[in-house]
């Protein structure tokens, strides 16, 4: 444009020279009146072998002013040449989402369609998927085992405290009346009667023994009533005290039974949790199993991940859909991408972050080389340069064919 300008102003002081000279013969343009005079002149030029005579035009300062002129030294500088070559406009492919479904099953509700812009987390379709049904029914089994295994812990940690409790108790040899008192509250069970009974007939044992000792020592008692009693309070010790460390180990031994079964009860939650997770679902989902309708267990949605324009659809309501194709593919058109097909030719003239004009019928824009791809098309023996192009407005199509210039 600079160049343009100075050939312009150039043009307009030749016109003005020759506007000056004009006016100086006093006569209108294009009219003259030959005389002697001139005849003689020119004779005498002719004589003097053809001598020139040139004027000079001087234009003062205001002159210059006026129509733009400026004076300056001659300089070097940088000349700028414009390569010209085609491209396509394309989707920006770091912004473009692939929508797969988790879990397989039958589309059951279509709600987004080609063309359609969405925003982040809108549902896109509805699927039924027996896959994710028996996920969230293997939860809800993990769960309610969790549920009796936690309920049978707490019971068995009570039996632990009650028992151990009892179990100091009768190490004090209370009386029956005594320990009848003190073992009212504590809940143990089964092996409270069993223990109690056998501290019973202990006791029992013991207080005939006695007595036989006595009359023996009296002489109303006969030798062998005397070792009867004695057999049977050693009976009877041998049953408290066997029933004693049977239930003193068997305690600690079921506490810990039942620890153990409330964590893997817990374990089978976790991974339950997780297969549904990688099914898809979030944390809140989750939660809200146990609530779930049974006709509603095996329905999920898909939404999209991101914002933007459907440009791909492959899905329809009573499709059975895998885990591996693409139902929706969705793409941001705030950017596009400029792709250049550069000539083999002109590969070392081409770097990262040069100038790239755009031209598109009356569309311009203006960006930088961001990528130059390092593989060369064996088809079409061109490398790819792209350019990021800004597109709010929308007015960059992908597969458009446009013409650039890349400043070099």
């Amino acid at each position: 444009m600079k160049t343009f300008h100075r050939i312009s102003i150039l043009c307009i002081v030749f016109a003005l020279m020759c506007g000056l000279t004009t006016c100086d013969s006093g006569q209108p343009a294009g009219e003259h009146t030959s005389t002697d005079d001139d005849h003689d002149d020119h004779d005498d030029h002719d004589d003097k072998g053809g001598d020139e005579h040139t004027d000079v035009i001087k234009l003062t300062d205001a002159q210059l002013q006026e129509h733009g002129v400026e004076l300056a030294p001659l300089s070097g500088g940088l000349i700028v040449t414009n390569l010209t070559l085609p491209a396509v406009v394309g989707f920006n492919q770091d912004a473009l989402l692939h929508i797969t479904p988790r879990a397989p099953g039958i589309a059951v509700d279509i709600l987004a369609f080609l063309g359609d812009d969405v925003v982040v987390g809108q549902t896109l379709a509805v699927m039924q998927s027996p896959e994710l049904g028996e996920a969230k029914i293997a939860l809800l089994q993990a769960l309610q085992t969790e549920t009796i295994a936690q309920a049978d812990m707490e019971r068995q940690r009570t039996i632990s405290v009650n028992t151990e409790r009892l179990l100091e108790i009768m190490r004090s040899e209370p009386s029956l009346d005594k320990l009848r008192e003190e073992s009212s509250t504590l809940r143990i069970g089964e092996n409270k009667g069993r223990l109690m009974s056998a501290y019973g007939r202990l006791k029992a044992a013991d207080a005939n023994h006695a007595r036989e000792l006595e009359l023996r020592s009296k002489g109303l008692s006969t030798e062998v009533d005397l070792l009867a009693a004695q057999e049977a309070f050693n009976s009877a010790l041998g049953e408290y005290m066997a029933i004693f460390e049977e239930i003193d180990f068997t305690y600690h031994a079921r506490l810990q039974q039942a620890e153990q079964a409330a964590r893997t009860a817990a374990s089978s939650v976790l991974n339950a949790e997780r297969r549904l997770h990688l099914l898809g679902l979030t944390d809140k989902q989750i939660e809200a199993v146990s609530e779930e309708s049974p006709s509603d267990i095996a329905r999920y949605e898909i939404k999209s991940p991101g914002a933007g324009r459907i440009v791909a659809k492959h899905i329809t309501p009573g499709e059975k859909v895998g885990g591996d194709d693409p139902i929706y593919t969705v793409a941001s058109l705030d950017t596009v991408w400029l792709n250049i097909a550069v000539y083999e030719r002109y590969l070392d003239q081409i770097r990262k972050g040069q100038r790239v004009v755009v031209h598109a019928g009356e569309r311009d824009a203006v960006g930088h080389v961001v990528y130059v791809s390092a593989m060369l098309s064996e088809g079409t023996r061109t490398v790819t340069a792209r350019v990021v192009l800004e597109n709010e407005d929308r007015a960059w199509r992908p597969g458009e064919f446009v013409t650039v210039g890349i400043e070099t």
